[in-house]
């Protein structure tokens, strides 16, 4: 990614003081915009001497004399160092994608497809309606439903022509939406946006928090201020353009303004171009940016480049708030993002959001869309729900040629969610939410059996969000009463973050066994089965933090499969396992539990707490209906028997204390107390890659299928480049000898993560270029994973 060049829509400093010169002549200068563009490169590599940020300001800064100069030309210089054009489609080239999928995380993509075009847009060009019609159709169509662009790769794009349309395995249909699309939406209901962010920003800790993250002072109205401003700031641009165009008199803007009249739009000059604004919102932004940058180069008005500059920050703001941002890591900062409301309200409705996702070129065309939605408390809200998205579908595929052979199949998935303050004072972990999950569970199995032509549609089940708020246990029962109501296909988000390597595959074993996981279903990311240990530990550095509990559990899931793989390179940890599980069982239960019975208390997570502690009676709930009564009593007998059940109790105990053997034993807030451990204590890199490759050999075994999505991996764990990226383990790219799961790919949240299907895909193959793949090697793991992806899709008419 080009330095200091991507900075232009990241200026803060340069917004506040447009905000300050509002309603006044003064204008910001082209030194001080580059002062603040070195600053925010700084931040970047603090440590670099100052000596190497002057140079680099003087060698891509020098060619810009004014302000018009530089915001013209710093996108436009960007376009043409990433984009292509071949046979009047416009492409990013193989070798830039990559950096350009960096850059789209600051940059939206829409300004610089509009720079990209800039030498073809005249100023006589803008004189004559029908000559504008021809560009727009000539050149923008493209575009009609989405600004996301395709690597140019011709092999590639003969193959996934060939193959008639990509799946789609894992697209959350909540955080599709692009930002280009999100900001005329902003520009037309400030204010129903502003009411949204408002209800979020007032009763949610995490909106408040990425907006301090984003820009200083930020709160509901300065947003509605900043959109009014944009909004004003558009119009007046027209305006200009429209005057120095003699497109309109001055007399009739100052009758507009005395009428108080709407403010002058594009269509207002030109009209409609073909039909094109019927959906045409793109369409109309990219031809405004192109007047104001033929404005600007034909008039060097510093007043226009400042006006042009003053919106762009605050769409660039925006584009912040919506897009995962390079400087964000972890799964708790992208949950950030799908916590503050901008998408909510172009979220009520589907039709856009297919129409992005099927784009305006054959190789975006889909075969599949695995699009997963959130369950309601009602098997009414869910019907309601459902017929909304094949509505939204529907209509989708009426309006594109590219949906037209496209099947839709969704997928509920539950959301996991942390326990507050005032849950933990009464037994059984998480014991809310799992009332909230069986509400749930319980409406989406009457409103599958109400609606047989909604059936068809429905044909799994998830679990997603933080793996630190809820994991696997949490939903085992959920997972099991609906696999008795019917539902044939399962798949759980699992190791995608973790504190601990050791935390986030075990999570992934815990999927497996605790969901009860059949030949066939899927697991979500498995980020911790992938990642190099020696990168895991690189970037986590020496000391990591954890609760306690949660490295006791590491410590027995290690030991219990240390003892049945009996793997010789690992047998010397038996014993540093056993002393360490012996301190820290203290620690958190008040007792020295042997890893044996650890172990076996751990196993017993799977089954419902309810239903082993507070006795409820299986026989008159239908919750329980998995469970026959021998099964039950089964279950309730070794329980009782195996010496488990102290543990069991401590483990569910609430923060409020208990007595346990005549002592007083807080063991929730011991289990909770977050500790400071060495990374590589008892667990070096070797030994974790022996653990990956144990799990990864057990996946195999039970033929659960991994979901690989690039671009979401590599946004939210420890990579910082496609190459260290760990996809080409799980390929056999390296030719070694190993019992492997099979692999899809998913594209995720699209709008938070800036991709699509079709990019995934390319991803993967300039993935394996790093990996120096040959190009016939490459195009045989592409063709793998499509074929996977066929096998192991969830159908309606699954026969399991």
């Amino acid at each position: 990614m080009i330095p200091i060049l991507s900075q232009l829509l990241c200026d803060n400093e340069s917004l506040f003081e447009y905000e300050r010169y509002w309603g006044t002549s003064r204008q910001v200068s082209i030194g001080q915009v580059q002062r603040r563009l070195i600053a925010l490169e700084r931040q970047n590599a603090p440590l670099k001497h100052d000596s190497y940020y002057e140079g680099l300001a003087k060698n891509a800064l020098a060619a810009y004399r004014d302000l018009p100069d530089l915001i013209g030309g710093i996108p436009y210089d960007l376009a043409k160092e990433y984009l292509i054009s071949v046979n009047h489609e416009l492409y990013v080239k193989a070798d830039r994608f990559t950096e350009w999928m960096e850059l789209i995380k600051q940059f939206p993509p829409l300004l610089l497809i509009s720079a990209f075009f800039a030498d073809k847009f005249t100023s006589a060009l803008q004189k004559d309606r029908r000559k504008m019609m021809e560009f727009a159709n000539c050149f923008l169509k493209q575009f009609k439903h989405t600004v996301q662009l395709l690597p140019y790769i011709p092999a590639f794009n003969y193959i996934m022509e060939k193959e008639g349309g990509l799946n789609d395995l894992h697209l959350h249909l909540n955080g599709t939406t692009e930002t280009d699309v999100l900001w005329n939406l902003l520009l037309r209901s400030p204010y129903k946006m502003t009411k949204d962010y408002q209800d979020a920003y007032e009763s949610k800790a995490a909106v408040r928090k990425l907006s301090e993250q984003i820009i200083s002072d930020f709160t509901p109205l300065r947003l509605y201020e900043r959109m009014k401003q944009a909004a004003d700031l558009r119009g007046r641009l027209i305006t200009q353009i429209a005057i120095s165009n003699g497109l309109i008199k001055e007399e009739e803007i100052i009758k507009r303004e005395k009428d108080y009249s709407s403010p002058v739009r594009l269509r207002n000059l030109w009209g409609d171009f073909g039909g094109m604004s019927e959906t045409g919102m793109m369409i109309d932004e990219l031809l405004f940016c192109l007047c104001v940058m033929s404005e600007m180069r034909n008039y060097h008005d510093t007043k226009v480049a400042g006006m042009f500059h003053h919106y762009l920050l605050i769409k660039g703001m925006v584009h912040r708030f919506v897009v995962m941002q390079r400087l964000q890591v972890g799964f708790p900062q992208f949950q950030l993002l799908t916590e503050n409301s901008f998408r909510w309200h172009i979220e009520e409705f589907y039709e856009k959001r297919f129409l992005q996702l099927a784009g305006c070129n054959f190789c975006t065309k889909l075969a599949l869309i695995e699009g997963r939605f959130s369950p309601k408390n009602s098997s009414v809200e869910n019907s309601l729900l459902v017929s909304r998205i094949r509505r939204g579908f529907e209509e989708a595929k009426r309006k594109s040629e590219f949906l037209k052979d496209t099947d839709l199949r969704l997928i509920a998935h539950f959301i996991k969610r942390p326990e507050k303050t005032f849950e933990k004072k009464f037994n059984i972990r998480s014991r809310f939410l799992r009332k909230e999950l069986k509400r749930k569970a319980i409406a989406l199995a009457v409103f599958l059996k109400e609606s047989p032509d909604n059936k068809q549609y429905v044909v799994g089940v998830d679990a997603a969000a933080s793996e630190f708020d809820a994991g696997p246990e949490v939903f085992a029962q959920t997972y099991r009463f609906l696999r008795n109501q019917g539902v044939k296909h399962f798949t759980f988000h699992a190791g995608e973050d973790f504190s601990h390597l050791v935390s986030g595959l075990r999570t992934i074993v815990e999927a497996v066994i605790f969901l009860d996981l059949w030949p066939g279903d899927r697991l979500g990311h498995c980020t911790a089965i992938g990642i190099s240990p020696d990168l895991w530990i690189r970037r986590i550095g020496k000391i990591c933090y954890l609760p306690q509990g949660e490295w006791l559990d590491d410590l027995v899931f290690v030991w219990k499969l240390i003892r049945e793989s009996k793997h010789e390179g690992l047998q010397h940890l038996v014993l540093p396992l056993e002393s360490e599980i012996a301190e820290y069982s203290y620690k958190v239960y008040g007792k020295y539990y042997l890893p044996y019975l650890l172990s076996k208390a751990w196993e017993y997570r799977q089954y419902d707490p309810f239903l082993l502690l507070e006795k409820g009676d299986m026989r008159y709930d239908s919750w329980y209906s998995n469970y026959s009564y021998e099964q039950y009593n089964d279950i309730q007998t070794e329980f009782g028997k195996s010496g488990i059940k102290p543990i069991i109790e401590a483990y569910h105990a609430s923060t409020n204390g208990r007595k346990y053997l005549g002592d007083t034993v807080n063991s929730r807030k011991n289990y909770d107390e977050v500790i400071e451990i060495e990374t590589d204590k008892l667990f070096s890199s070797d030994v974790l890659g022996i653990i990956q490759l144990l799990i990864l050999e057990y996946l195999a075994k039970k033929e659960i299928v991994i979901e690989a999505l690039p671009t979401s991996n590599l946004c939210i764990s420890h990579y910082q480049h496609l190459k260290e990226y760990h996809l080409e383990k799980w390929l056999e790219v390296d030719e070694e000898k190993r019992l492997l799961p099979s692999v899809v790919l998913g594209s995720d949240d699209p709008g938070i993560f800036m991709t699509n299907i079709y990019n995934e895909y390319a991803l993967v193959y300039m993935h394996l270029e790093t990996c120096n793949c040959s190009a016939s090697r490459k195009m045989e793991k592409i063709l793998n994973l499509h074929s996977n992806s066929n096998i192991y899709k969830f159908c309606k008419d699954d026969k399991r």
